[in-house]
């Protein structure tokens, strides 16, 4: 008895460490953000966006070139800032994406690095993200 009042306080911290571990663990929202509601757009394909389909975005767009060599289309009047697709969470890139107000096109010319960014963007929770796919491409 006399141990378990030297050291009661420990003990006490110690039970409720525990105790906060497996409510935490039992929880249900493990995650940041919902996975089946981030993917969902891409299952469905609403994430996929042509150059005669941009008319129907509102606010000023944004093209993210993921460090392709492929053209854009000639009636699409829009600048595009290339991102290498290995330093989109960069810090400058990411302040850069959040701080944009409009919609935000991913654009390469391998269609599996656009999807991945997009991903990757929907997972960090940044909304309006989404692949824009060219005539003659590889996803045709």
């Amino acid at each position: 008895m006399k141990y378990l009042k030297q050291y009661r306080f420990v003990f006490i911290i110690f039970l409720v460490l525990v105790v906060l571990v497996i409510f935490r663990s039992l929880s249900g929202n493990r995650f940041r953000y919902d996975a089946a509601r981030w993917a969902e757009p891409s299952a469905l394909g609403s994430n996929l966006l042509t150059v005669d389909q941009l008319s129907t975005l509102t606010g000023e767009i944004m093209l993210l070139n993921m460090g392709s060599e492929a053209d854009l289309p000639g009636s699409l009047q829009v600048d595009a800032l290339t991102v290498n697709a290995e330093s989109i969470t960069d810090r400058a890139n990411l302040k850069l994406i959040r701080k944009h107000r409009g919609p935000v096109l991913l654009f390469s010319d391998d269609s599996s690095v656009s999807a991945r960014v997009w991903m990757v963007l929907a997972e960090l929770g940044i909304d309006s993200v989404y692949i824009l796919r060219i005539p003659g491409s590889e996803t045709d």
